[in-house]
């Protein structure tokens, strides 16, 4: 739900694209594992009608020019501008935007929908053609905060549900695939089938899905670009890919996009939304051989699945990429985020998760906490402690310190101020190689993780002679 809220302030601010339809969306329902994480390009709105078509227009003509484009809001006024522009159609060739589900036999709107499945399905990223042979080229770039940033992957799947007289598709990238996800109908034994090649004489590599059962079986392929896929900086790091498709009847493709790995504060929204891009995005190995045609639609086979490797984090997990921004009164959004792993942000020790009033909390006091890293080259650790419980992070409440390369700890340091409140309050520890990113605590950083932790403060024992002595609960929240 707060994704499809905050797409909906987008589209009427379209603060990336004024003069273009914003519809490229993130699924909110399904079976995928992947919802967060997959940014669907959508097709067929125009900016007359974007009210009526949020999320696409299906059954509309795509011509050359044809574009889809995302205004992602990342907090803080930030926002995540991608593009993705259709050029090259063969000539003669006619292609149309499509919703999954307007045919029986689908199955990526099982998997990846908005309002519901079949006729529901409001998310329109499918492009189709019928009785022909088309092909194009789809260029995408996006920048973040008005700063080229690199696209982490590419996303094919089966939107329509391929038969086996004559139908397929193929896309080849500067890149690796792997299917990722499969919908198998074994009761219907006809093979699913798909091939991986690599074209000769280069990097990219082609996944080509020649033939379905035509009944609800489809499969999604990520695809992770090599470092040669990028153009320049000045080229806002473009990346670009060929698609053709073959139709009997009807034969659609869905195509989505790998963003950004993005790691992202969960204490409440007065606190600002830091944001930490990094690297690690890998695919375990879907088990096709390169050249070998693969029966996807068998009991014994298995996809493979997206993973994350980030080489800089706090604690002893690496992040897992955050769609939105996470604010929650416990500072536990991230950890209970239900499409990512729990308890994945564990810097701060549980012995300094509560403090108690007399023993540590004193003004004057001193604060050592011992902070877990892992890092790939040298770095820097900075964190905040909320001591005047005012909502917001403070340069006389910050410590930091360096962070050597290699797997170890840190200490960092506070004197408790005369202006502290003696209420429960917030803590932020961010980490990054470049320390100018990080003197702030709500700024775009290009490594590590931030993460946001609540500190329970025991208040002061009260005494009573005719009862044994307690000690106050605290206050949630600033």
């Amino acid at each position: 739900m707060y994704i499809f809220l905050t797409l909906q302030e987008v589209q009427a601010q379209s603060p990336c694209f004024p003069s273009q339809p914003t519809t490229a969306a993130y699924a909110q329902g399904g079976t995928s594992l992947y919802k967060e994480q997959v940014l669907w390009l959508t097709w067929g709105a125009e900016l007359s009608n974007v009210d009526n078509y949020q999320y696409g227009r299906h059954d509309q003509p795509l011509n050359n020019g044809s574009g889809s484009y995302a205004s992602i809001p990342l907090g803080d006024g930030k926002y995540l501008c991608v593009e993705a522009v259709i050029s090259n159609i063969s000539p003669g060739g006619e292609i149309k935007s499509y919703a999954p589900g307007n045919y029986g036999g689908d199955s990526m709107d099982d998997m990846y929908h908005i309002g519901g499945t079949d006729a529901s399905n409001q998310l329109v990223n499918g492009i189709k053609t019928s009785g022909q042979t088309v092909s194009f080229t789809i260029t995408c770039k996006a920048r973040l905060d008005g700063i080229p940033v690199r696209l982490a992957g590419l996303v094919l799947g089966d939107a329509e549900s391929l038969n086996n007289s004559g139908e397929f598709f193929h896309v080849t990238a500067d890149g690796t695939w792997n299917i990722v996800e499969l919908k198998k109908n074994l009761a219907n034994t006809a093979p699913y089938m798909v091939e991986k090649t690599t074209e000769a004489g280069t990097t990219r590599q082609r996944i080509h899905f020649q033939k379905g059962n035509n009944d609800n079986t489809a499969a999604v392929s990520f695809l992770t670009f090599n470092s040669s896929a990028y153009g320049a900086f000045n080229d806002d790091y473009e990346v670009s890919f060929d698609v053709t498709l073959r139709g009997t009847g009807t034969t659609a493709l869905a195509l989505g996009l790998l963003t950004i790995n993005a790691d992202r504060g969960d204490a409440p929204e007065s606190y600002g939304a830091p944001l930490h891009l990094f690297d690690g995005t890998a695919l375990s190995d879907d088990e096709i051989t390169m050249g070998v045609p693969e029966n996807l639609n068998r009991p014994d086979y298995t996809p493979g699945a997206l993973v994350s490797e980030p080489s800089t984090y706090l604690g002893s997990t690496g992040p897992d990429p955050d769609a939105v921004p996470l604010y929650s009164e416990d500072a536990l959004g991230d950890d209970n985020d239900p499409d990512g792993p729990t308890n994945e942000e564990d810097a701060w020790p549980a012995a300094h998760k509560r403090w108690s009033y007399n023993a540590t909390y004193k003004k004057g006091n001193t604060i050592a906490v011992e902070i877990p890293y892992q890092g790939s080259a040298n770095a820097r650790i900075v964190a905040w402690i909320d001591f005047n419980w005012n909502g917001e992070f403070e340069e006389s409440e910050r410590s930091s310190t360096e962070a050597p390369a290699g797997t170890g700890t840190v200490i960092l340091r506070w004197t408790i101020p005369e202006n502290r409140i003696a209420k429960s309050t917030y803590a932020r520890i961010r980490y990054a190689v470049n320390e100018d990113e990080i003197l702030s605590p709500t700024t775009v950083a290009s490594s590590g993780e931030v993460e946001d932790h609540f500190i329970y403060i025991l208040g002061p024992a009260t005494t009573n002679p005719m009862l044994p002595s307690k000690v106050k609960q605290p206050t949630q929240s600033p």
